[in-house]
């Protein structure tokens, strides 16, 4: 199989649909020889922040000397972005090799008619590629909720629940409570869990569930943050509670939210020295200061200034908008939404401090169509390609991406040379 034919298959996959139910999942990697098991996994689920939560960990660890693997979901722009080993992508031939193998096994496993889900594809593809490689951690983040994601066949050394809020209601839940339930459903039996600090309104729901899996809960409930600086490029802060404490602390992934992303992560280094793992505070600030994660808060080009950040719930939509409000510069926001994320609400959330808005339809089936929310001072330029054109030609403000996944990979395949 070539890595073209690679991108046919898993293009073909993507429009069979979901599954739900892990048995045939598990099924299919007993035929493979289980190449989870063989990994040292850190597993992590949430509405917002795991992207944040893979970033600052795996870059932590690496600064300690460990080989660390990282699954991510989704992709921007190349199927590639999904696995990275010490920070750099899987090769095109590796990938198709996989793939091929995976497919291969499905193929075999299943009945006529049958099919596998495109993320399940892709999650054995993960286990497969990294237990050939053998790091010495895998970092494994879920792609939707977490009780019935092809993720949570895995037994992980620690897992981590980050910022939960609502979305993915079709699937989740429409409330808190609901959708915690569902990503508390990664915790297992005698697996020390991590909760993001900011998640009290879930606390009794996921511990529970902890509790249920004889589970130490480790929640950072009163983070102590004294930010120092805070700017385009990045923030310095000291941080400290009842798990860690650190002075002068430097993130380069601007937004005064990150430090609260990296308490959880720090919790997380606390339970791993409990393990008996050596992280010394040099890798600590050394990972905090390297981490960087694509699309969240993303500095692509430099001139113009171009910030793509991959806001695309209300959770996310206020902290962008707190971020904005809190920028010296004029800005300009181009921003396009799907139809199944209270598309008006969200592009008024992102709008809010923004002081001109370009209006814009993703490169999808699920996007939303925003012309009739133009005002005075939001206009709508249907292609992002035009849009990203007219931001670049109104005046020397701050561009900035939000809204959408799919809006962000859109700009930056763009600016990496098909923006002309």
């Amino acid at each position: 199989m070539t890595y073209g034919d690679a991108l046919d298959y898993l293009k073909n996959m993507a429009t069979l649909g979901s599954k739900h139910g892990l048995e045939d999942f598990r099924g299919l990697l007993g035929t493979m020889g289980n190449p989870e098991k063989s990994l040292n996994i850190i597993h992590t689920a949430g509405t917002n922040g795991k992207g944040s939560f893979c970033g600052y960990m795996s870059a932590i660890l690496m600064a300690a000397g460990y080989s660390t693997g990282v699954f991510t979901s989704p992709h921007l722009v190349r199927y590639n972005e999904r696995f990275s080993l010490n920070g750099a992508y899987i090769s095109d031939e590796e990938l198709a090799e996989e793939i091929s193998l995976v497919k291969q096994y499905a193929e075999e496993y299943l009945d006529e008619g049958e099919w596998f889900s495109f993320f399940e594809i892709m999650t054995a593809v993960c286990f497969s590629y990294f237990s050939k490689k053998k790091p010495d951690f895998l970092i494994l983040e879920t792609g939707l909720g977490g009780r019935l994601d092809a993720t949570n066949v895995a037994l992980p050394l620690m897992c981590s629940i980050m910022k939960i809020d609502i979305d993915h209601t079709e699937f989740l839940g429409s409330t808190l409570n609901e959708i915690a339930y569902e990503k508390s459903g990664i915790i297992k039996e005698n697996t020390p869990c991590v909760l993001y600090p900011d998640n009290k309104e879930v606390l009794e729901v996921v511990k529970n569930a902890a509790l249920d899996k004889n589970a130490p809960l480790y929640f950072p409930e009163d983070v102590r943050i004294n930010i120092k600086s805070s700017g385009i490029d990045g923030t310095v802060f000291d941080i400290d509670c009842e798990y860690f404490a650190y002075e002068n602390l430097t993130t380069h992934m601007p937004g005064t939210f990150q430090p609260m992303n990296i308490a959880a992560v720090l919790t997380g280094v606390s339970v791993l020295r409990k393990l008996g793992y050596d992280i010394p505070d040099r890798a600590v600030y050394e990972g905090t200061a390297n981490a960087k994660v694509r699309g969240r808060m993303d500095i692509i080009c430099k001139k113009p200034l171009i910030i793509a950040d991959g806001a695309h719930n209300m959770n996310a939509a206020r902290e962008f908008s707190e971020f904005l409000k809190g920028y010296d510069k004029k800005t300009t926001l181009i921003t396009g939404v799907l139809k199944d994320k209270m598309p008006e609400k969200l592009i008024a959330a992102l709008s809010e401090n923004a002081d001109r808005v370009i209006m814009t339809i993703p490169d999808s089936k699920r996007g939303f169509d925003p012309r009739g929310l133009v005002s005075d001072k939001r206009i709508f330029i249907e292609k992002p390609a035009e849009a990203l054109r007219a931001a670049v030609g109104f005046d020397d403000s701050t561009i900035f991406i939000a809204g959408s996944l799919y809006l962000t990979g859109e700009i930056l395949r763009l600016a990496e040379g098909e923006f002309r």
